[in-house]
């Protein structure tokens, strides 16, 4: 049976505003079976966008700002000018990606 991998966010870069349009990095770590798996990595917007469309919207996911609900999967989004990440959670756009750490 093959190992259960995702990918959790835990923080970001931004460039040029605050909103999701303006995420330009998002760390990551592997997760595995439950467990975290190697160092913490980064991928450019452009690159998280191209692998979840091209792995689907269930292998990226972010914790949420409050401990106590679970995470969302991250997904991708269109504003007419740039595609860019941000979380859904029971149908609804979050701003989980927004609550992670500055680096």
């Amino acid at each position: 049976m093959a190992a259960a991998t995702t990918f959790k966010c835990i923080a970001r870069e931004m460039s040029g505003g605050n909103s999701h349009e303006h995420i330009a990095f998002l760390w990551w770590v592997k997760i595995v079976d439950g467990k975290t798996v190697g160092d913490p990595a980064r991928s450019s917007r452009e690159n998280m966008v191209a692998f979840i469309e091209s792995q689907g919207s269930n292998q990226v996911w972010c914790p949420d700002q409050n401990l106590g609900k679970p995470g969302a999967w991250v997904t991708v989004h269109n504003n007419g000018r740039i595609k860019y990440v941000q979380t859904v959670a029971d149908g609804r756009k979050t701003d989980n990606l927004l609550a992670l750490p500055l680096i």
